[in-house]
């Protein structure tokens, strides 16, 4: 199991409640907008996982500081004093209370949480990089290997 198993499956229970609620309730702008500021930062660091797979490790490193900005900017920046913002304080005066708008609320708060922590990860790594000098995603280091993929590549 990966280490960052709970945050993930928070993440992907949370993101999949809240496109579910944000289409049946009709917060279809919100759910728009929270889904592009959440996008931003994402193919950066698909970029710089690239550049670190095939050893061009200054491009993986710009573009990652670029992927740090950028998520900074949108998901601690952005989404909470604009997006969560407007639907905590704002929408009461345009929209009348009920159940749903209390969960999607619930849902849009766990996903800032998720980005705080994140963020914080974010933040370790990058210090990690500028005080030692190299850093391995050390994530999938409790991920076990079944015995049949451990003989199939005993045999090749």
């Amino acid at each position: 199991k990966r280490k960052d198993f709970w945050e993930m499956f928070i993440h992907h229970n949370t993101t999949i409640a809240l496109m579910m609620f944000s289409w049946s309730t009709h917060f279809t702008r919100v759910g728009t907008l929270v889904l592009i500021i959440h996008d931003c930062s994402d193919h950066l660091l698909e970029l710089a996982k690239i550049f670190r797979y095939i050893n061009y490790r200054r491009s993986c490193d710009v573009v990652f500081v670029i992927f740090a900005l950028v998520w900074v900017v949108t998901r601690c920046g952005v989404f909470p004093s604009f997006i969560l913002y407007s639907t905590l304080h704002d929408a009461g005066a345009y929209i009348e209370m009920f159940p749903a708008y209390y969960i999607f609320n619930t849902l849009l708060v766990t996903l800032q949480m998720l980005n705080v922590v994140w963020t914080y990860f974010i933040f370790r790594i990058i210090h990690k990089a500028l005080t030692k000098g190299e850093v391995e995603d050390s994530r999938s280091d409790s991920e076990d290997t079944s015995d049949d993929e451990q003989e199939n590549t005993k045999d090749k």
